[in-house]
């Protein structure tokens, strides 16, 4: 246990005062010719009054090592409390009562995490409003041309590059060595533009929830996107009663990784897991990509800016960890209020 030697030595100082101080009155008020005597009556070869002495410094310094060790432990105790309400785990009946602390201390905490869990719900709540006016005619209107866009995209961009990759591979398989590097590199390049493509495809054309749950949106999101490009992908996801703005939240999360993914990692693989743990839905998505510095990372950074608002806004967090030519992780949780 890290003492701080400042309080351990105000404690000792403290204790060993109180201790002169009464040996000080004993010493007034009784009779002193039998304290004359402590002085020359010895124990071996030391003083009785040395070994009273040596003895009051022994108290005093394990007095102080156990009024020090209490306010450790409640000083543990009361982060122990504070940082469960940091989690989520809010207003709820502390298994082993705090010893030796203020209950008004404990009430605080309580009152506190209380606060949390309301501001969350009211979050919730108004994740759900905001919701519900994106039906308003202003809001049609954008969807309905975002849609003609895409569909011009897809039917004019994107295939006649669809069409570009075949004819160069065709090209290559002849066996012409003059042009084959030039001709690899425009196939590279086509096949990262319908990359980015799809990618941006995935905004202005998104899947919606309405009428579905999130499992059968996210489901049904990645099954388009398996028979549209070579990005394998795996998803494991639980059926779970969340409220409409939640999990319209989580679908745009999702929508923004796979976009990431899609657009910046060069990945083979793409793993979606969404599953409830205790009071929390939790979405980990993991790809076999290039990865990237954290840090200081510029390539997809406002994508994963959008992941970690989206996540703040329900109550949640988003946790993002990604391994230079290894991969990249997304964990985001979310509480679920009830």
């Amino acid at each position: 246990m890290k003492i701080d030697k400042g309080i351990f030595l105000s404690i000792c100082l403290a204790a060993f005062t109180s201790c002169i101080l009464i040996c000080g009155i004993v010493y007034y008020f009784i009779d002193h010719t039998f304290l004359d005597k402590l002085f020359l009556y010895k124990i071996g070869n030391f003083p009785l009054i040395l070994i009273i002495f040596v003895a009051i410094i022994i108290i005093s310094i394990v007095y102080s090592t156990a009024v020090l060790s209490t306010i450790r432990h409640n000083e543990k105790a009361l982060l122990k409390g504070l940082t469960k309400a940091e989690n989520g785990i809010y207003h709820k009946e502390t298994e082993q009562p705090i010893r030796s602390i203020d209950n008004e201390i404990e009430l605080k905490i309580q009152k506190i995490s209380k606060q949390i869990e309301d501001s969350r719900k009211t979050v919730q709540k108004l994740v759900d409003e905001k919701k519900l006016m994106e039906s308003q005619t202003i809001e049609d209107v954008v969807t309905k041309e975002r849609h003609r866009l895409a569909r011009e995209l897809h039917d004019s961009v994107s295939q006649q590059l669809f069409a570009i990759s075949m004819m160069i591979s065709a090209i290559n398989e002849l066996g012409e060595t003059t042009f084959k590097e030039q001709l690899q590199y425009i196939e590279k390049m086509a096949i990262n533009a319908q990359s980015e493509m799809r990618a941006l495809l995935l905004h202005l054309r998104p899947v919606q929830l309405e009428g579905k749950s999130l499992k059968e949106g996210v489901e049904k999101l990645l099954t388009e996107l398996t028979n549209r490009q070579a990005l394998q992908l795996k998803w494991k996801i639980d059926d779970i009663s969340l409220s409409k703005g939640v999990e319209d939240h989580l679908f745009r999360i999702i929508q923004e990784a796979l976009s990431n993914t899609l657009r910046h990692a060069k990945a083979k693989t793409f793993e979606i897991r969404i599953r409830k743990i205790e009071d929390f839905v939790l979405v980990r998505m993991i790809d076999d990509g290039i990865g990237f510095n954290v840090e200081n990372r510029k390539t997809g950074s406002y994508g994963l800016q959008s992941i970690s608002e989206r996540s703040s806004e329900v109550g949640g967090t988003a946790k993002i960890v990604s391994i230079p030519n290894r991969g990249t992780q997304i964990e985001v949780k979310i509480p679920v209020i009830e």
